[in-house]
């Protein structure tokens, strides 16, 4: 590919990329507010308004409040001064700088892709993440963080893979691992979860892990079936999900621990020749021995109440089937490992001697930029909002405590696995929710009386899939396979699954379609892979025309349709008169119950706070308001603090308030009903009476 075309279609995938977001911008108010239809954007908009009006970091000019990843904050603060003009006009650019992000991310995408894949594959992929409706909802649209927490983890992944795949001998220097570490900061800072990712890529890059072997991958499939099988052998479907928090602690215990004792039993480093029994023998010895290890630090995470189940039976269980399992995958495959038998401890002293140094001045350089602003960032936290970490992820946590609260979702056995097919909401929806619309047509199709059939085939679906998805990695001697570590794939999905276990072992409630940005990137990623190996197929040097460009032409074409028929399905430009302020109406008649000075308390209430007049909008889930007020719903005394402010109305929805955790004890015998509101959430207005 020429240079000249090579930029034309950078400038293309660019101009592609931001012409939706021109488009919404320049929409008339109501089409507009249609980009903005969740209401934690308007959390960072509001808090941003305050700031800039001297108020400090508060949703309600009361309490300081830190519910949102700063660098969107940083960059709302340079967008939202405009609000002083009109609150309409820092909207309409903040949409464009939003699509300037996803334009950013497509180039960046299309640059990491092309250097190893198929430029037609580079293409589709930079356009599938930049165009196709599912993505753009999530990762552009919407003014959340997540436009500038891809664009950030592209950048990071380009440069990584860049300094990664250097020839042999050529050495990264500190000065381009400090740079690295620059963006891995900053990359932490436009979405803090990305600290999982961005960690895994630092593992990569000083450890220069360029390919995993076969075994080693056979190996912790094994142990995590081995984990999962024990705890539904033990409990039953229903007992993994009550007790997910238990199970992934052991299952990262298990993927940690085990494959260290089996490299260190010469697993891994064993003759092609070795019999069968002295291969069993090393798998008895390292599952004896690690289960030793994986038995103490269970057992002492209990005690310290880290977990909250502790089992010997699936210990047993545990050990027992990943005995079986791990014993079969190296008595079946042998010709992956080395042919000449050497010392595991010998050969492991001498990787460390020729490397500890390079491995611990790379991660200083690395490291040291990201200590620093992630520093400077939890340092400002405390000083200011009297915590290290956001409010909004401590409250999302502590919803996990109670019995009967709207912010939790009733778990299956695979959500808990990070498996969950609703569309834009699980990790993979991307691709699990295409995969149970086919399970569902099949089970239709066979009826199959069974009510969990759908469920069934869907389990049966991934897992051929999988396997399929690994045959192809084994075709043309790995050729796909070395792409996919030269792309860091391997980096993205352990970052993810380790991201899945956090938000799963933790008990954090109420996650959204936008916190999985990482999941999303590596399907597009492996997805293009998978093209390359279709466009390599039919570009044979034998034919005699190349057939990708037409492929290519066509899918762009069909994803260029698509995307804009959802962007004008979003944002209509015509909108009927009387409905032109429609966006306004709730609110105003909010205001016309209510007096000029009330405190008003919500679940929510981005957006009613950001354009109600003269009245001040109280956060009451917490997510956006202060530590003193999540201490007062921690310890029940949050009544007390909203009689202290003081709160004069409350708008929600009955049930929510007066029959769901924590809001029945808070707000019992306290509300006198008003009347219902007509709105997007169908709200009721009460008024709050303070007792005398």
């Amino acid at each position: 590919m020429s240079k000249r075309l090579n930029v034309i279609i950078q400038i293309c995938l660019g101009l592609f990329a931001l012409a939706g977001g021109v488009y919404v911008s320049i929409t008339p108010a109501n089409s507009l507010l249609r980009w903005y239809n969740i209401d934690d954007a308007f959390y960072y908009y509001k808090v941003a308004q305050n700031v800039l009006m001297g108020h400090g970091f508060t949703f309600d000019q009361i309490n300081l409040a830190n519910g949102f990843h700063p660098l969107w904050m940083v960059v709302s603060l340079g967008v939202f001064w405009l609000s002083k003009f009109n609150l309409l006009l820092p909207l309409r650019v903040l949409v464009i700088v939003s699509a300037l992000f996803n334009a950013g991310t497509g180039v960046l995408l299309y640059r990491m892709l092309k250097r190893v894949l198929h430029p037609g594959a580079a293409i589709v992929g930079a356009l599938v993440w930049t165009l196709y409706p599912s993505i753009f909802d999530t990762s552009t649209a919407h003014g959340m963080e997540s436009s500038i927490s891809a664009f950030f983890i592209v950048l990071l992944l380009l440069l990584a893979t860049k300094y990664l795949n250097k020839p042999e001998g050529e050495l990264m220097t500190l000065g381009e691992l400090a740079v690295m570490g620059l963006v891995g900061g900053l990359t932490i800072l436009s979405r803090l979860d990305n600290v999982f990712l961005v960690g895994i890529i630092g593992v990569f890059l000083l450890m220069k892990i360029k390919k995993i072997p076969t075994l080693v991958i056979f190996d912790l499939i094994a142990v995590s079936f081995s984990v999962l099988a024990a705890w539904t052998i033990r409990l039953g479907s229903e007992g993994v999900v009550l007790n997910s928090y238990s199970i992934y602690p052991m299952l990262a215990v298990s993927v940690l621990i085990k494959p260290v004792f089996f490299f260190f039993s010469s697993l891994y480093t064993r003759s092609t020749n070795e019999t069968g029994f002295m291969t069993i023998f090393r798998v008895s010895i390292a599952t004896a021995l690690s289960f030793g290890f994986e038995y103490a630090i269970l057992f002492g995470m209990y005690k310290l109440e880290i977990t909250r189940m502790f089992s010997k039976s699936v210990v047993i269980f545990d050990v027992a089937i990943g005995f079986l399992l791990v014993a079969l995958i190296h008595l079946f495959i042998k010709n992956t490992v080395p042919s000449a038998r050497e010392n595991p401890f010998s050969l492991f002293g001498k990787w460390a001697k020729r490397n500890w140094n390079n491995i611990i001045l790379g991660g200083l350089s690395y490291g040291f930029p990201i200590a620093v602003l992630l520093g400077s960032y939890v340092t400002f936290n405390k000083l200011t909002f009297g915590t290290f970490t956001p409010i909004s992820g401590q409250i999302k946590h502590w919803w996990s405590t109670m019995p009967n609260t709207i912010y939790s979702h009733a778990n299956t056995l695979i959500s808990v696995l990070g498996l969950s097919p609703a569309d834009n909401y699980g990790p993979w929806s991307l691709a699990t929710s295409k995969i149970y619309t086919a399970a569902s047509s099949i089970a239709k199709r066979i009826s199959w009386q069974n009510p969990q059939a759908s469920q069934l085939i869907f389990g049966i679906l991934l897992i051929a899939l999988v396997v399929l998805f690994f045959i192809i990695m084994r075709t043309e001697n790995g050729r796909l396979a070395r792409k996919t570590f030269a792309l860091l794939v391997p980096a993205a999905l352990i970052g993810s699954l380790i991201q899945i276990t956090y938000y799963t072992a933790t008990g954090y409630s109420h996650t959204r379609g936008w916190y999985w940005i990482t999941e999303m990137l590596t399907l597009v990623v492996i997805g293009s892979i998978l093209l390359d190996g279709l466009f390599t197929l039919i570009d044979k040097p034998k034919r005699r025309i190349n057939f990708s460009p037409f492929l290519v032409s066509l899918l762009a074409v069909s994803l260029v349709y698509s995307h804009i028929s959802y962007i004008l399905r979003l944002s209509p430009f015509h909108v009927s008169e009387e409905k032109q302020s429609e966006y306004l109406q709730e609110i105003k008649e909010v205001e016309f119950y209510t007096e000029e000075g009330a405190n008003i308390g919500m679940t929510g209430g981005g957006m009613v706070a950001y354009f109600i007049e003269n009245r001040t909008i109280i956060n009451l889930d917490g997510l956006i308001n202060s530590a003193e007020y999540f201490h007062a719903l921690k310890t029940g005394t949050a009544t007390a603090f909203l009689d202290k402010l003081p709160l004069n109305y409350v708008y929600g929805k009955p049930y929510v308030l007066l029959e769901s955790d924590p809001y029945d004890e808070i707000f019992q015998n306290r509300l006198i009903e008003i009347g219902f509101i007509r709105g997007f959430e169908q709200f009721t207005l009460f008024k709050y009476q303070m007792n005398q």
